[in-house]
């Protein structure tokens, strides 16, 4: 409700805030939000409402503890998730705006292993989701995100690799860029100085590499991962290719915490979210940072309207 506040009503922007009244009520007053929300139970009561007051509600099934991991909880941001995928499915124009979701609250709720963007892309019946972090103009993408360190290393393998240059290619050019620049970052300190430190460099990176070059793909690498993203963003490169979650997410949060956001690609209709968790240890205190929510909606935005759509976005 603070970056509804703070956002008010921009030009051609139609805001639908979507979950349950009675906690957005009180979220709405913590944060002194200026207008009365008004509940409406459908799509349909929205109408033409353009101020981010109508809350479409969603029932809880159980009271959900304030501050804490609970099932309540997840199966509440999973029923959520389900009602807003199926807005966007349903009717065109239509963009999602995600707040963090905490993973162990659906793990209780028994939805172990999932979180955001593996239950989008089951809702929307696809079989891959792309998760870019955009950061400024760089856009990062990732081979692995949701496994342990032991088991990212054990994916970085040529064929994997070459897949992940491609669809960076391909992903790039559906976002306007007609000939992207590509960097892959290096696995080992100093990219492995020649075989010194690892050799997946030689054996598997550069290979791959080389192989996306010889198919036309503008792509260096391995570039070590202590430069790669310095030079991402200052504009040597259009899009990198992290090996591993943290690598990725380090890089661009140390940047800028709250300016780094989360874009899918993949999905049969637009998805940005912050690139924060969820923050127990300041719930319902009032002093959460919305910087990251407010350049999600300004990013869907931009991309609704370079897609030509009636700019609608929801969260």
């Amino acid at each position: 409700m603070k970056a509804l506040k703070i956002l008010g009503t921009p030009l051609e922007l139609r805001i639908l805030p979507v979950g349950n009244f009675e906690i957005l009520e009180g979220a709405a007053r913590l944060v002194g939000f200026p207008r009365p929300l008004r509940r409406i139970d459908s799509i349909a009561e929205a109408g033409d409402q353009t101020t981010g007051t109508a809350i479409l509600h969603v029932e809880l099934d159980a009271t959900v503890p304030k501050g804490r991991v609970s099932a309540a909880a997840g199966k509440h941001a999973y029923q959520i998730m389900r009602i807003c995928s199926e807005i966007c499915l349903r009717r065109k124009g239509f963009g999602l705006v995600t707040c963090p979701i905490n993973k162990e609250s659906l793990q209780e709720a028994g939805f172990e292993g999932k979180g955001h963007t593996e239950l989008l892309a089951e809702f929307a019946g696809v079989s891959r989701v792309e998760t870019v972090f955009c950061i400024r103009d760089l856009k990062i993408f990732f081979l692995s995100r949701h496994v342990s360190l032991r088991d990212a290393i054990e994916r970085v393998r040529k064929a994997e690799i070459l897949q992940a240059i491609l669809r960076m290619d391909r992903s790039m050019r559906e976002l306007g860029v007609e000939r992207p620049r590509l960097a892959v970052a290096g696995l080992n300190p100093h990219s492995g100085d020649g075989g010194l430190f690892g050799r997946e460099e030689i054996e598997e990176i550069l290979p791959a590499v080389s192989e996306a070059q010889e198919l036309g793909m503008d792509v260096q690498g391995p570039i070590g991962a202590d430069a790669v993203f310095h030079l991402g963003l200052q504009g040597r490169f259009d899009a990198i290719l992290a090996l591993y979650h943290d690598q990725g997410h380090i890089a661009a949060k140390t940047h800028d915490f709250f300016q780094t956001v989360t874009l899918s690609l993949g999905l049969p209709f637009l998805r940005t979210s912050v690139d924060h968790g969820t923050g127990f240890d300041i719930a319902w205190k009032g002093i959460a940072n919305p910087e990251s929510l407010i350049r999600a909606v300004e990013l869907a935005v931009e991309l609704m309207r370079k897609r030509g759509g009636k700019i609608r976005t929801k969260g």
